[in-house]
């Protein structure tokens, strides 16, 4: 009998011990968060403009450009304008929003340098037909994007989807056109001389480049090649507080008004193709004047039908 009640009080004290709290084990101490990853020596940021549409399309006013360049704060900056008129003050030979971007970079004490390249001989040129020839109706699907109106918000113009549709597109017109000499030689020039302007400059922390959007792809490109990590324009102004005033400075305003006055002259000079390309860029200053390059008129106001 007392061997059982010993027994019983034995498994009774085992089981009030495995009801009593038990110590809590220590809590590990929290683990340290990971540092951000250090931002890439060489970074570069390529907006794709959309010209005389900016003139259009209220998504995508050319203050929106100045946003880019006031928040990314570049150590140099790459803008589409030939180098000959660039050196001669001629801003009018690019579109216009170029003359905003310089004087914009000019008044932060920010280096610029010219990147465009084409020869008036070329202006109006048709491409080479398509080889084979039964392959045309491909040839137009696939570059189909190349010959739309531009009329792009600042998300879609500075977007991956469109980025991709475009270098597809010019790869097919390559495949088809045998080349398609004059556009293959520009876009070449043009990646040249962004390469080698960040050479020069010895190769800045940060580099801006403001091209048109079918030619973003080649100058991203040409950028990544030279060791540039592409940032993106879309996330970087989403992300700053810090945005541009609308108004056109009154220096830009007078540099459209004299570049207007230019352009009347070569007019006058010039017949043919070239002289349609400056006819376009008359049409499109004088809405520029008039609306102190501030959105929206029609696409009629600025030649488009």
């Amino acid at each position: 009998m007392r061997r059982a009640l010993a027994a019983l009080l034995a498994v009774v004290s085992v089981l009030a011990a495995a009801c009593e709290p038990q110590e809590k084990p220590a809590r590990n101490p929290r683990a340290p968060v990971c540092p951000p990853p250090p931002e890439p020596p060489l970074q570069a940021i390529v907006v794709g403009t959309i010209g005389k549409f900016h003139m259009v399309e209220s998504r995508y006013p050319i203050s929106r450009l100045g946003d880019v360049m006031a928040t990314f704060k570049p150590d140099l900056v790459l803008l589409q304008v030939r180098v000959d008129p660039w050196r001669q003050g001629d801003y009018e030979d690019a579109s216009f929003e170029m003359t905003y971007l310089a004087a914009l970079a000019k008044n932060r004490a920010m280096p610029v340098e010219p990147i465009d390249w084409f020869r008036e001989q070329d202006l109006g040129a048709a491409p080479p037909a398509v080889d084979p020839s039964d392959e045309v109706e491909i040839a137009k699907r696939e570059a189909e994007v190349l010959l739309q109106p531009k009329l792009y918000t600042f998300e879609q113009a500075n977007g991956v989807e469109l980025e991709e549709k475009v270098f597809l597109a010019e790869n097919a017109e390559q495949r088809h056109r045998s080349g398609n000499g004059p556009w293959t030689r520009r876009t070449a020039w043009i990646q040249h001389l962004a390469t080698n302007a960040v050479i020069r400059h010895n190769r800045p922390k940060k580099v801006l480049a403001f091209v048109d959007v079918l030619d973003r792809p080649g100058v991203d490109l040409a950028l990544r090649g030279v060791g540039y990590e592409p940032k993106d324009p879309v996330a970087l102004v989403a992300k700053s507080n810090e945005v541009m005033v609308s108004d056109l400075p009154p220096e830009v305003l007078s540099q459209y008004k004299n570049q207007l006055g230019r352009v009347r002259e070569r007019i006058e000079k010039t017949k043919g193709a070239e002289k349609a390309f400056w006819q376009d860029r008359e049409r499109v200053l004088e809405v520029v004047v008039d609306k102190r390059a501030t959105c929206c008129v029609t696409q009629s106001a600025i030649g488009v039908k």
